[in-house]
């Protein structure tokens, strides 16, 4: 060992004699007191255990992470595999599926192909079939014309005497076209003819091999000929019957004829009456219309085609108007135009407020000027005033849609009804409103009760009727509501 050596060991001893002094633990127990002296050594031997247990235990935490990292990427690796996995087998279900598939359409095709092979051998053998027919058939052909050469000969003495009878009854064969659907008994004859005649031609044609059988057909036709002229000398007998039939049906058509006239002659009867009865109703309810004040050209207006007259003098048509030498035209027309006139003026009649809001009551302020109850200046008073019990039911005077229901500083509480046609109502200074806003009402439904809110000296209904809110007076539309009563509108 070196000087320095022997010179630096020295001093690091003292420098941890300084660092880790030796120190004495003073233990006290029972009164007795004992020292336990703890060296540097000793010290140093402690610290050197803490620190092998705390690099220990930092190596276990660091591995114990580590390890965790690699198993949560182990496990996310075996995640793709297994979904890798799973797709691999999807696609391998799809691939068989797809073999299954091509496989059934192989089977078919093969089914198929045998098929065509197995219909291909039999159109082999039909043609072979077909060509031996072919052959045999042009030498029954030649056979045949032979035949048919001697047959047209029968068919023309057949042809001669068909005409012969032809002519002798062209004047028949007319009516016999007209009556041959009602005969069923000659349309069968006549048919059987065909058929034969049919079967006649088509062995000709066809088969030409049996004489002898053409020979009886041809017998047959002429007996079924001889049948034919008896028919038409039955169907001669039958056309006399049926002309007296056609005299007896005159006879039935000229009376269905008179019973007809006199039909129309009521159905305008009772249209004159319909339409009486409709410009009646138009007539009351017009004058209705006038009493109430509103004029009644412009709340209903007769359309322009209703204008009558061309050169002249200019004559508004009105559906009063009618002369009594009308047809039945002229006489539906008018009655149309009375009816649209009617559902016009009913639309409006209905809107009309002709009956009173008030069961009991008495008028304390009439429409028009009047001395103010509270200033005592001439003031414009809108409305009926109509004084009655507290609390009594105020109900509409018609039907209509609330188009207010609420309080207004002057009126207090206040009901606002629009009826249509530009009328509106209102009834103001209620103790009580009882509809809502936009909520649909009938005449003679209860509205609210009498009271004295708003500008008010007493229990009263302030009541308006408003025509495209213009004030009208109340009083006409009660009194021409007394007028309705008085008539009887159908």
């Amino acid at each position: 060992m070196t000087d320095d050596a022997r010179g630096w060991a020295p001093r690091l001893k003292g420098v941890v004699r300084r660092v880790v002094p030796e120190r004495q633990v003073i233990l006290r127990t029972d009164g007795e007191t004992r020292y336990v002296r703890l060296t540097t050594g000793v010290q140093l031997a402690v610290i050197a255990g803490w620190l092998a247990v705390a690099g220990w235990v930092g190596f276990a935490t660091v591995g114990y992470y580590t390890q965790g990292t690699m198993i949560l990427a182990k496990n996310q690796a075996i995640d793709r595999s297994r979904h890798a996995y799973r797709k691999l087998l999807d696609q391998v279900s799809d691939y068989q599926l797809s073999i299954v598939g091509i496989t059934r359409d192989l089977k078919e095709t093969e089914a198929h192909l045998r098929r065509l092979f197995s219909q291909n051998e039999a159109l082999k053998q039909d043609l072979t079939s077909t060509a031996v027919a072919l052959r045999t058939s042009e030498v029954e052909r030649s056979r045949i014309a032979s035949s048919r050469v001697a047959l047209g000969d029968q068919l023309e003495l057949l042809g001669s005497e068909l005409r012969q009878i032809t002519g002798k009854n062209n004047a028949l064969e007319a009516h016999i076209g007209t009556l041959r659907r009602h005969l069923e008994t000659i349309e069968a004859e006549k048919a059987e003819i065909a058929a034969e005649r049919a079967a006649l031609d088509d062995r000709m044609w066809a088969l030409h091999n049996d004489l002898e059988a053409s020979n009886s057909k041809v017998a047959l036709l002429q007996n079924n000929v001889r049948a034919l002229k008896g028919d038409l000398r039955t169907v001669i007998l039958e056309r006399s019957a049926i002309a007296s039939d056609n005299d007896g049906l005159h006879g039935q058509l000229s009376a269905l004829q008179r019973t007809l006239e006199e039909e129309r002659d009521l159905h305008r009867t009772e249209l004159r009456r319909i339409a009486d009865r409709a410009q009646q109703n138009i007539r009351t309810v017009e004058e209705v219309i006038r009493r109430t004040g509103l004029k009644l050209d412009t709340i209903v207006p007769l359309p322009d085609k209703e204008l009558m007259g061309q050169g002249g003098p200019f004559v508004p048509y009105h559906p009063d108007m009618r002369t009594d030498d009308e047809d039945d035209d002229t006489l539906r027309g008018s009655l149309n135009q009375r009816l649209e006139r009617w559902s016009k003026l009913q639309g409006v009649f209905v809107a009309l407020p002709l009956v009173s809001p008030l069961t009991d009551y008495r008028i304390t302020s009439r429409y028009g000027p009047r001395v103010d109850p509270f200033n005592g200046r001439t003031a414009m008073h809108d409305g009926l005033d109509m004084a009655g019990p507290y609390k009594q039911p105020v109900t509409s005077t018609a039907d209509g849609e609330v188009v207010f229901a609420g309080r207004r500083s002057r009126y207090g509480r206040v009901v606002e009804i629009d009826h249509g046609h530009g009328l509106m109502t209102r009834y103001a200074h209620l103790a009580k409103v009882t509809v809502r806003r936009g909520e649909t009402v009938k005449i003679g439904r209860t509205i609210g009760l009498l009271g004295s809110s708003g500008r008010s000296s007493g229990p009263h209904v302030h009541y308006e009727v408003r025509y495209h809110g213009k004030a009208l007076n109340p009083a006409k539309f009660l009194k021409a509501g007394s007028y309705v009563q008085s008539k009887e509108i159908n």
